[in-house]
């Protein structure tokens, strides 16, 4: 009676080992599969590959308990056509072995263009994300969309894994999945398998608020990443020629024993001379200098402001213990300075850096000769 009912059952009937070989089928299970028969056969190879890994992950997290666990697959038969099965599973309670039927699945009713089933199809496949979908349990039932590729981790990666074991080395991913499956609303960013990502996790709840799952909406950030990484390498790279370019504008060259000189080229204008008066008398300071020899034989014109700054950058050398010379003033700069009204009565200027130089070695020497006298007095 038995092989009587198997052999008229309209369905495919089949029994298989725990990882899906089939050792028992009915006669309808070996016409679909051709004349080698069903039996020895796995069924996970005839599965369509991208049925394949959801249907391992079905397979391998059959419940223990004897529950029946439904769902659809496309499946390959002798004719080397696929063809959609409804199939339903159970495991038997008190061996390894899995009992299943599969049934031709109803043609699948051509989506509209506001199906969202098609509209998400069409998000996963040209937008940069990943969707990831875990039960209850943590275990995942769907991983996919177009971020999986461009990174290089291949569709259905996390498929069937148990979230929980698979990241328990990352704190961050761990203490979000967990968090969501309780009921949580997570957002965060956290760096996996070499590309940065931004999640969106969200539990899932039944009609009686329980948490039967969790989405994550995962965004690839590697780019934006690398393009702040970029961003951040020309700025230190700039600010180092700006570096460069300052010490260029502000050589400070000791052209004597105690003698400091800031031979200036260009356009002079106030930031510019702030920038030298704050490099020289720290030159000044450093190297006990006793005359700082400011050049201004390259510079054509200076403001009001800049001329205020080189006086007050005289006033201040000399606050150090040193006497500040101007060298090199040119007539149209001797005219803006005049025509301000400024007083240098008490700045000491020379036609040029030569005269200038040997002005400091004559009171140098003097001022030696004159510590010899008193030395010899004494």
């Amino acid at each position: 009676m038995l092989q009587s009912f198997l052999d008229a059952c309209p369905g495919i009937y089949f029994v298989t080992s725990p990882e899906g070989v089939i050792t028992m089928a009915n006669r309808e299970a070996a016409r679909f599969f051709g004349e080698k028969g069903a039996v020895g056969r796995s069924l996970v190879e005839t599965v369509h590959p991208e049925d394949r890994g959801a249907f391992q992950a079905s397979w391998a997290r059959l419940p223990k308990d004897g529950e029946a666990l439904r769902a659809v697959s496309r499946l390959r038969g002798a004719d080397g056509h696929d063809q959609a099965f409804s199939w339903s599973a159970r495991r038997v309670s008190d061996g390894p072995a899995i009992h299943a039927v599969l049934l031709p699945a109803a043609p699948a009713a051509q989506p509209s263009e506001n199906d969202p089933e098609r509209i998400l199809r069409v998000l996963l496949d040209n937008l940069d994300i990943a969707v990831t979908v875990v039960d209850r349990n943590g275990y995942v039932t769907l991983n996919d969309g177009k971020s999986l590729i461009t990174s290089g981790l291949g569709p259905n990666f996390n498929l069937g894994k148990h979230l929980p074991e698979a990241y328990a080395h990352d704190p961050v991913i761990l203490e979000n999945v967990e968090r969501a499956l309780r009921g949580e609303d997570r957002h965060y960013i956290v760096e996996a398998h070499g590309v940065l990502w931004e999640n969106w996790f969200s539990p899932v709840k039944n009609a009686d608020g329980e948490v039967v799952g969790a989405i994550c909406l995962s965004c690839d950030k590697s780019e934006s990443k690398r393009a702040m990484q970029d961003m951040q390498n020309r700025l230190h790279l700039i600010e180092r020629q700006q570096e460069v370019i300052r010490n260029l504008e502000t050589p400070i060259i000791e052209v004597w024993d105690r003698v400091v000189t800031l031979p200036m080229v260009g356009v002079v204008d106030s930031a510019r001379a702030a920038r030298v008066m704050d490099d020289l008398l720290t030159a000044v300071s450093r190297q006990s200098a006793r005359y700082a020899i400011l050049d201004l034989t390259g510079v054509e014109i200076v403001d009001t402001a800049t001329a205020a700054h080189i006086l007050s950058l005289i006033s201040a050398i000399r606050l150090l213990g040193a006497e500040g010379i101007i060298t090199g003033i040119r007539p149209t700069v001797a005219q803006t300075v005049v025509s301000l009204g400024l007083d240098l009565s008490r700045v000491i200027t020379c036609a040029n850096l030569r005269e200038g130089l040997r002005l400091c070695i004559r009171r140098m020497h003097a001022q030696a000769q004159a510590d010899a006298s008193v030395g010899a007095l004494v």
